[in-house]
Order: structure tokens, then C-alpha cells, then sequence
């Protein structure tokens, strides 16, 4: 990506080569256009001169010198004149043909206004050569080429110039700490612009430390309030089974409990921000029928047979935890919006991918509200981990979804 110096520096650079070319073109047009007026200016002062002496004449056809020649009547003029103006047209104007050969024609009328007059120059001998041509061209190549190079510098000089106060701002965001929230940016010799660039700033970061706060302390909240009553629980409930046996009631608490313990986990993991890399963990076929065990009641109850494949054991560096709540909310959530159906699961070093023959997305399922939060975890823990999610309907029944590891 360009720094806006360069943008600047490019835009301002293509537009100095458009004004160099426009001023090459319009300096053409000029000394062709300065030819023309000086030899029309020249033939407007003689020719009136000669058509007094030419009046009285009896040749309907004079040559004055070699480049000058008097015209009595229309019809004695060149065909190729004849073509470029019509007759009775008086005036002064400077033709060019196609054989390259250019004159200036002067008509007038003259004997009480009855008869019109011509004359007409030939202005190739007496227009620049080549040679002329070819050094002023040089000439004004030579002053448009250092014109072009100081208004380079110049371009260059002020594009650093304005970009300048953006590039302090962004070298001073650059050098200051991630974590560090409490110092406000403030650069002193910024612009008006870069000074309301700046307040935004320091008001976003003031708004992102007190969200930061917030959550920093909702999970001291969870950490603290909840699990240490949920442990006095789990201590009591296992007070209870020792005294009445293992009973059904207890163990059902004891599940409960087991699940509030993990989510609170999960919560955890995900709100807090670890400076070192989490431990690899091993995805077998031990971990995916642990993952599935819980599971086995629910397909059961909903009449859903669950398969999976793994496409070979391996690795992956992430909270243990997380994995397991992300494979594991897509798989309960695909058992219940199937009824009498299938669930598949694909694990492979690529992703995972759940695929269910359930009422897919345009509808919820019976006894759920919506698809519940476990979806909004999964996006959560992939937004975490910078995983790719997708959900969405099969073209015949059911849905897919599928997280990439990237």
C-alpha cells in the first residue's frame, strides 16, 4: 500500500506532466496561429494599395512579385481557391490544402462596390523551415523539460509537506504501547485537521479503556461470585450422594453444575487475553468420542443417528476448552433441529464441518428459542482465533456449517 506522500506526490506528478503538455500543444497552436495573423495583417495593409493601381488594368490577372498575385474576378482564380470560399466573400483568411501548400486570401470590393478584388500569398516561403521549427522546439523542449524538474522538487518538496502531520500522527500512535490507554496522542505542531484526527482518537481510546474495565471486572465478577457459590454447591451436592446414594435427581445436578462450571470457563477463556501461546492440544478419536458422549441422550431423544470422521489425528494450537464448546454447540445445535434424521461431523486438520437433515434456517425448532446462544460462542471463539464461520441451508434439507482454521 502507497503512503499517501507518494499518492500525493503521483497525482500531483501526472498533473504537472498534463500541464507541460497542454502548454507544448497550445504554444504549436500559437506560432501557427501567429504565422497566420502576421502574413493576414500584412496582406490586409498591400493588397488594398495594388488594387487601386490594378483598377485601372485591362489583365484580369497580375503577378506583384513572386509570392503576391491580383485577381480581377472570381473566375480567374485557382480552381483549388475557388473550392475554399465562395463568391462575393470578402474578408482575409488563410487556407491550407492537402498538397501541404497554404495561402492568405484578401477580397475586397472595389469600382462602387461591383466588382470584388482578390489577392493571394503564398505563405510557404515565407513561413519558419524546419530548421527554425525544429530549434525553437528545442528551445522550449529545453525551458519545459527544467520547468518539469523544478516543479518535481517542488511537488515532491510539498506533497512531504502535507503528508508530514499524518506521518508524525501514525509514527506516534506506531511508538506508543498497545496496552497503554491512559496518555493521550498529542503532537503539537498538527494541523487543524490532524488535531480533530487526534481528539477522535483519544475519545475512541477513552470509550475502548472503560469497555476494558468493564470487562475486566465482569470477569472478576464471574470468577469470584459465581464460581464460589457453585462450588459450595457441588460440595454440598457431593455431601448428599455420600449420605442418599448416587442417586438420579443428584446426578442430574451434579451435570448441571458440571456444565454451568465449563461455560463460566468458556466465558473466561474468551474474555481474557493471554500473553502466552496456549498449549497444542491432540484431536483423536478419543477426543471426538469424549467430545460425542454427552451427546448420546439428545440423538436418542430426537430419534437422530450422529457420525463422524476423522480425517487423521493432529494437532492445533488453541484453548482446549474452546475447541471442545465451538465442536460441540454445532453439533447441538444441528441434534436439535433434526428429528428422526442424521448429523454428520468432518474433523480434519483443515476445519470442522457439521452437516444435519433438519428444518434448516428458515425455520426454528420445536421447544428451542431460535438456535440460542451457542452459535454466538462459536463466532465469538473463531472471531478469537481468527477462524472463518459459515452457516447456511442445504439446497434439499438441513443446514451446513463449517469453521476453516486459517
Amino acid at each position: 500500500m502507497k503512503t499517501l506522500k507518494q499518492q500525493l506526490f503521483r497525482a500531483t506528478w501526472l498533473g504537472a506532466i498534463m500541464l507541460i503538455s497542454i502548454y507544448t500543444l497550445v504554444l504549436s497552436s500559437a506560432i501557427m496561429y501567429t504565422e497566420n495573423r502576421s502574413s493576414e495583417q500584412r496582406l490586409s495593409i498591400i493588397a488594398p494599395h495594388h488594387f487601386k493601381q490594378f483598377a485601372t488594368s485591362e489583365k484580369t490577372e497580375i503577378k506583384v512579385n513572386p509570392l503576391l498575385t491580383l485577381y480581377k474576378d472570381y473566375s480567374s482564380l485557382p480552381q483549388k481557391i475557388q473550392a475554399a470560399i465562395s463568391e462575393g466573400w470578402t474578408g482575409v483568411q488563410t487556407f491550407q490544402f492537402d498538397d501541404d501548400s497554404e495561402f492568405s486570401v484578401y477580397a475586397a470590393a472595389f469600382d462602387d462596390q461591383t466588382h470584388t478584388y482578390y489577392a493571394v500569398e503564398d505563405v510557404n516561403p515565407i513561413e519558419w523551415s524546419d530548421a527554425d521549427l525544429l530549434k525553437v522546439e528545442v528551445i522550449f523542449a529545453g525551458a519545459g523539460g527544467l520547468l518539469f524538474l523544478l516543479a518535481t522538487y517542488l511537488i515532491r518538496v510539498q506533497a512531504g509537506r502535507l503528508a508530514k502531520p499524518l506521518q508524525d500522527l501514525v509514527h506516534h500512535i506506531s511508538d506508543k504501547n498497545k496496552d497503554d490507554l491512559d496518555t493521550d496522542i498529542v503532537n503539537e505542531k498538527s494541523c487543524a485537521e490532524i488535531y480533530h484526527i487526534e481528539t477522535a482518537v483519544n475519545h475512541y481510546r477513552q470509550r475502548m479503556k472503560q469497555m476494558l474495565h468493564r470487562e475486566q471486572t465482569f470477569t472478576r465478577y464471574v470468577s469470584h461470585e459465581l464460581r464460589t457459590p457453585m462450588m459450595a454447591i457441588k460440595g454440598n451436592v457431593s455431601v448428599l450422594q455420600k449420605r442418599h446414594g448416587d442417586n438420579k435427581q443428584l446426578k442430574g445436578i451434579n451435570k448441571a453444575l458440571d456444565n454451568v462450571n465449563e461455560l463460566i470457563h468458556t466465558f473466561l477463556c474468551l474474555a481474557r487475553e493471554s500473553v502466552l501461546a496456549p498449549t497444542p492440544i491432540t484431536l483423536d478419536n478419543r477426543w471426538v468420542e469424549m467430545l460425542i458422549a454427552p451427546l448420546q441422550s439428545k440423538c436418542q431423544a430426537n430419534q437422530v443417528t450422529l457420525h463422524w470422521q476423522l480425517q487423521e489425528p493432529f494437532e492445533i494450537n488453541c484453548e482446549a476448552i474452546l475447541l471442545q464448546t465451538l465442536v460441540y454447540n454445532l453439533l447441538d445445535n444441528a441434534i436439535n433441529c433434526t428429528f428422526d434424521g442424521e448429523v454428520d461431523l468432518f474433523v480434519s486438520q483443515s476445519g470442522v464441518v457439521v452437516v444435519d437433515s433438519g428444518i434448516g434456517l428458515d425455520e426454528k425448532p420445536r421447544g428451542y428459542e431460535g438456535f440460542g446462544v451457542g452459535l454466538q460462542i462459536v463466532e465469538d471463539i473463531c472471531a478469537k482465533y481468527h477462524w472463518q464461520f459459515s452457516l447456511q441451508s442445504n439446497p434439499e434439507q438441513g443446514c451446513r456449517a463449517e469453521v476453516t482454521f486459517v
